[in-house]
């Protein structure tokens, strides 16, 4: 089979917060498994991605926490690549769009789109806020969509329906930072002209029949509406400047500019690698093809916009195929920071292992419309599939044979199963090749299932354990069988869970590892010399993860209990008033408590005590000797989760379920490990650090 050369482009995510599970479904994973299965294939790739730098989203963040955007940028730029590291994902060039290797590209593209009659200057109706005295980017704009209804749409899109939109179009808009009324003035700017390019993109699009459905049907409604001019440049503080005298307060807008970082990045990774023309072969050869992996949200930003751009410009290649996914879902609701929905990539893996992260997400990953991400699925598909299938596969296999001092090798004859099996084994492998090869990463994984479920049948009916007294040869033709199903799953796994697969690739004493090896190659090896290892698999379990109802909330009042005296009796405001009866007095005044902000636990059942109803219960530290309120500062009543225990919104806790939960310090499973004197809280969808001390005995009360 050829070798061929393809170019992976992934959307630069916004380096405004950290990557949740929504963003690695969306885009990240199945770009990563569709690299590693093509290398492995023998195909060169060209893997890039970047953050995206400019932008409101920076902005808007710049102003919540009041440093420079350049700070939030510097610092989200870095979290990002190690989230990505974190789950190998790895890419060949993560660059950023503040780069001024960017700014360069980026400035030779609007000069030749200029010169070629594609830019022309138009003025323009933009929204301006009279309180800040300002013309505003257009995502600070909110409100109704035109189009579908949406009653949060922003100014340039609604993420609802996907409609791409200006400020000027929504119903009853307000401006976010004021939440009033913007007025809207006129000002100057230069626009792409998208409908010179109408006829060359609906050609474009017509050829694409292989792209996903939900891709294509949008696409062509879009054209097919018609398009307009749309505006490149805003007047803007933040951004890449426009490279023409006279045009000092305004910037190219972020969605041109953003996309362009996708050739930045290949030009700079080859002058890094000291082949300065590399990123030509994969951008300027027209039998190279592109894939752009990216969320719904950014379909006509890559189906449209993009190729527009590229066919004015001239040179490079228009896109291959953009296998955009929907929306992954957290337990049925859309990933929401700010509402506590769902986990970002850095929470996750502080109670699960990055295998099997990766594993349950390629097998929800939404390719054909929207998913859900379950707890309770997870638990269970990697615990029955990736554990007790494949692992245990595996174990039984190297047990047997490192039990016994055997040493399968390649027999002279196959029994007609065993020919069935292995003809079985090329069959499916060649099935999990095109799916995946085809970017239908779901099916490439129930594939390899099906061969997981063969080969425990086959192990099991070939029964070893009675050969070995009876006939040493069929022995030895079925443990080399074994062996050779083994050999296949685990190389077929390896795009999908890199970590785990090489380590498991080790355990058969082959001297190439999978990581720079292709199929052909370590396929057609039949020489093994087990060493067997442990499986790097951990059952998961995660001991009811969705029932603690914790908020933030503000000690109002502090009363010493009318029938106890070691006790008080408080009042808190968080969603709203609530009353709790506590033993602080041994550990605080009433001055100490007064005003503080703190975390309760609110679906604890109610319980008179001596006479007070206790409604709910403040968390604290206690190190044996003391207690140590958790206190942080917020707004009162925002959501807040704890350690791996979240609220479901249904559960109510006895006081002694509440005891039963783990929360100590030897407990390695717990989000929320006591690290460097600190308890790592989610609070308001903001990671915030509690300070304690005697931390090796501590533990939550």
């Amino acid at each position: 089979m050829e070798r061929e050369k393809i170019l992976v482009n992934c959307a630069l995510p916004y380096a405004n917060g950290p990557l949740h599970l929504g963003h690695i479904a969306g885009a990240y994973l199945g770009a990563d498994i569709f690299v590693r299965f093509n290398r492995m294939s023998g195909n060169e790739v060209l893997f890039i991605s970047g953050s995206d730098e400019y932008g409101t989203p920076i902005t808007i963040s710049a102003e919540k926490n009041h440093v420079p955007p350049q700070e939030i940028a510097d610092k989200y730029h870095i979290e990002q690549i190690n989230s990505f590291n974190s789950l190998d994902i790895i890419f060949d060039k993560f660059t950023r769009t503040s780069d001024p290797e960017h700014v360069k590209d980026v400035d030779e593209f609007f000069i030749n789109l200029l010169e070629k009659g594609y830019l022309v200057k138009r003025y323009m109706i933009s929204p301006f806020c009279v309180e800040i005295n300002k013309f505003m980017p257009d995502r600070y704009i909110e409100g109704e969509c035109p189009y579908c209804g949406y009653k949060e749409a922003r100014g340039d899109q609604c993420d609802n329906c996907g409609q791409t939109l200006d400020p000027i179009e929504l119903i009853n808009p307000i401006c976010k930072m004021t939440g009033n009324s913007p007025i809207f003035r006129v000002t100057d700017h230069f626009f792409l002209k998208l409908d010179s390019l109408q006829e060359k993109l609906a050609e474009f699009i017509d050829s694409k029949t292989y792209w996903r459905p939900n891709v294509l049907k949008f696409t062509q409604n879009f054209i097919g509406e018609g398009l307009h001019p749309r505006a490149i440049t805003r007047d803007l503080d933040w951004g890449v400047k426009i490279p023409l005298k006279g045009y000092e307060n305004k910037k190219i807008y972020v969605w041109f500019e953003a996309l362009i970082g996708y050739i930045t990045g290949a030009r700079v990774y080859s002058e890094e690698t000291g082949k300065p023309d590399y990123w030509k072969e994969f951008w300027m050869d027209k039998n190279i093809k592109s894939y752009y992996f990216i969320g719904k949200d950014n379909i006509p930003f890559h189906t449209i916009i993009w190729p527009a751009m590229l066919l004015a410009h001239g040179g490079f290649n228009l896109p291959y195929n953009v296998p955009a996914n929907e929306y992954l879902r957290f337990e049925g609701e859309k990933f929401s920071k700010s509402r506590g929905i769902g986990f970002t990539v850095d929470e996750m893996l502080k109670f699960v292992d990055k295998n099997s992260l990766r594993y349950y997400m390629a097998s929800v990953l939404p390719e054909t419309g929207d998913s859900d991400f379950s707890m309770n699925e997870f638990q269970l598909k990697v615990n029955s599939e990736l554990i007790d299938k494949y692992g245990n596969y595996i174990y039984r296999v190297e047990s047997f044979i490192e039990k016994n001092g055997l040493s399968p090798h390649e027999p002279e004859t196959m029994d007609a199963k065993d020919r069935e099996m292995m003809k079985f084994l090329e069959d499916k492998f060649s099935e999990y090749s095109m799916e995946v090869s085809g970017i239908h990463i779901k099916r490439g994984i129930s594939i390899w299932l099906e061969i997981v479920m063969a080969a425990n049948n086959y192990f099991t009916e070939s029964a070893p354990w009675k050969l070995i007294k009876e006939d040493m040869e069929k022995l030895n033709e079925k443990l080399y069988v074994s062996l050779k199903i083994g050999q296949y799953l685990t190389a077929m796994l390896y795009p999908y869970v890199p970590s785990a697969a090489e380590s498991i690739w080790q355990t058969f004493g082959i001297s190439e590892n999978l990581e720079n090896a292709t199929f052909n190659d370590v396929l057609k090896i039949n020489k093994f010399n087990i060493k067997k290892g442990s499986i790097p698999f951990e059952k998961i379990d995660f001991s009811n993860p969705d029932i603690l109802d914790i908020q933030l909330a503000t000690i109002v009042s502090v009363e010493d209990h009318p029938g106890a005296d070691s006790l008080y009796s408080i009042k808190l405001h968080g969603d709203k008033i609530y009353q709790t009866v506590s033993d602080l007095k041994k550990y605080y005044t009433k001055s100490d408590l007064q005003g503080k902000q703190v975390l309760i636990l609110t679906n604890i059942e109610k319980a008179r005590i001596r006479g007070v109803e206790s409604q709910c219960l403040i968390l604290s530290i206690w190190n044996g000797n003391s207690k140590e309120v958790i206190s942080s500062t917020g707004n009162d009543g925002d959501f807040a989760t704890l350690g791996k225990y979240r609220y479901n919104g249904e559960e109510t806790l006895t006081f002694k379920e509440f005891q039963k939960m783990e929360f100590t310090v030897s407990d390695h499973h717990i989000i929320a490990k006591l690290q460097e004197k600190s308890l790592p809280v989610m609070l308001n969808g903001k990671d915030v650090n509690v300070s304690i001390e005697n931390l090796d005995k501590a533990s939550i009360a």
